[in-house]
């Protein structure tokens, strides 16, 4: 049995103001030629279908629209809720998209619950555990209020009838760590989770032949090479610059016999990086090298104040996302510094420091003296 795993795809993102409606409905379509070219059985989605609880119109067709090419081609799909969907919402209709072949649990139970699919080598079931906060496990599970978010997934695990002698693929949307090393993160995730909450350790999925991992948006494996986050299919942050996005493609054979391997997604606009100065960031010689209609996080190292850079850039690179002064901010905060310090010293201090600037030597106690008797009379005069 082939199939293709990805995550966060977080439909109807909005990054600095633009919409990335069209970049996922460009990357969803690769899913569906992979698929084909391929020849999968299904494709499991591991949460974060949609960027927020409430989608928008134009979010929901373009889930719409990848669920219609799947099912076209034959695909089955098992699909959960992240912590960014909301399970009411995304497991609507559910026992009628079963009749399509389209698997979807929302919400927690004290169980996981599954399905059953059959190849050449037996029966292959798929577990789900879609995301849930602490609180509501603790309460569906009759545990203690203090109880852990690790003590509560094992508590759902032995709940569960699991034959071992079967192959058992889980899909979950929370936050694995291997060995007490939390995950690669990006500047993208949502810190519902990371960083806040405790993770679960990967050996407590040791039931599962293959773990497939949502929430972290850069691909990686955690624990042993079965457990994946798949990372999600597009850049959501320019800490992800350099990142080759992916799908996972696994393929099972017999028990225990699993290949994993990771097919390039190609985005609409790339997420980059460019620093210079605004003169030489224009000259189309140098707007050339790359589309100039990525997604940029453009660094200008002028020391001069600029007029209207950012619309002078987008004139050449439409879709600058960030702008930042490098140099004239780092002078300004310079001159800001010595502004308050200046504001700390006497007169004569200021004239210490200003002499020694031209002409490079310490002021002689004489001329001192000469400079402070100058400023006592000025004091004196002004009464």
């Amino acid at each position: 049995m082939k199939l293709l795993h990805l995550a966060d795809l977080h439909i109807g993102k909005v990054i600095y103001e633009f919409s990335m409606l069209e970049d996922q409905r460009h990357v969803l379509k690769q899913v569906v030629s992979i698929a084909q070219e391929e020849e999968t059985d299904g494709v499991i989605l591991a949460g974060d279908i949609y960027d927020r609880s409430v989608p928008t119109a134009e979010a929901v067709l373009v889930l719409d629209e990848f669920l219609q090419k799947l099912s076209r081609i034959g695909q089955k799909v098992f699909m959960i809720s992240g912590n960014h969907d909301s399970p009411e919402r995304l497991g609507f209709a559910g026992s009628i998209l079963k009749k399509g072949d389209v698997y979807v649990e929302g919400g927690f139970s004290n169980k996981l619950k599954s399905v059953s699919l059959k190849d050449n080598y037996g029966r292959v079931k798929f577990y789900f555990l879609p995301f849930a906060r602490a609180g509501a496990m603790q309460k569906a599970l009759g545990l203690e209020p203090g109880a852990s978010m690790e003590a509560c997934i094992r508590q759902v695990i032995e709940n569960t009838k699991i034959n071992g002698f079967e192959r058992n693929i889980l899909i979950t949307h929370h936050f694995v760590t291997g060995g007490g090393k939390a995950p690669e993160l990006s500047d993208s995730e949502c810190p519902v989770l990371v960083g806040g909450t405790e993770g679960i350790e990967a050996e407590v999925f040791a039931p599962f032949d293959y773990v497939a991992l949502g929430h972290i948006h850069k691909p990686q494996a955690v624990g042993r090479k079965e457990i994946c986050y798949a990372g999600s299919p597009l850049k959501y942050s320019f800490s992800e610059c350099g990142t080759q996005k992916s799908v996972v493609l696994m393929e099972l054979r017999e028990k225990g016999e699993i290949s994993i391997r990771r097919k390039a997604l190609q985005p609409l606009h790339d997420m980059r990086r460019i620093q210079g100065e605004l003169k030489e960031l224009l000259k189309e010689e140098v707007v050339c090298l790359a589309d100039r209609e990525d997604y940029l996080h453009v660094a200008l190292t002028d020391e001069r104040e600029l007029f209207e850079p950012m619309e002078q850039l987008r004139s050449c690179y439409p879709n600058v996302m960030q702008l930042e002064l490098l140099k004239y901010a780092r002078k300004e905060g310079e001159a800001a510094v010595m502004r308050r310090e200046m504001k700390e010293k006497t007169v004569l201090e200021i004239y210490q420091d200003f002499y020694e600037a031209v002409t490079g030597r310490v002021l002689d106690d004489a001329r001192e003296q000469a400079v402070a008797a100058l400023l006592k009379e000025i004091k004196e005069a002004k009464g």
